[in-house]
């Protein structure tokens, strides 16, 4: 059965409707609502040297670690007392060795940002 002359009017009438919603659709969207990004430089973080915490020692204890702890030296005992530092982190940072930075120390894993801040003021290289 073949469409009628009425069938043929609406599909021809609905296909033109369907390209001009297509071709004039842009036209028809807001632009009042687009989001706009601004960036804004960020000023340098305060390089604040805190300094390091010293233990006292008496003739039968003497502490892990006082004041600021050498990375490339320091036994795995001595890491470990560290914040934010474990066994596994520990291991890490002895194969890590030799640090001249802490650039370098933080390309360890498991050393964040975080981690990071909280050890500067420890250590040494």
């Amino acid at each position: 059965m073949f469409p009628s002359e009425r069938h043929w009017t609406l599909i021809l009438a609905g296909g033109l409707l369907v390209v001009a919603v297509l071709a004039l659709g842009p036209a028809f969207r807001p632009t009042a609502h687009t989001p706009t990004v601004t960036r804004v430089a960020l000023p340098p973080p305060a390089q604040v040297q805190a300094a390091a915490p010293e233990y006292p020692t008496t003739a039968s204890v003497r502490p892990l670690i006082s004041g600021r702890v050498d990375l490339n030296s320091a036994s795995l005992e001595q890491l470990e007392a560290l914040p934010k530092v474990g066994p596994a982190l520990a291991a890490r940072i002895v194969a890590g060795r030799p640090y001249r930075s802490l650039a370098d120390l933080d390309r360890v894993k498991g050393i964040g940002a975080s981690t990071l801040a909280a050890l500067t003021p420890l250590v040494t290289f």
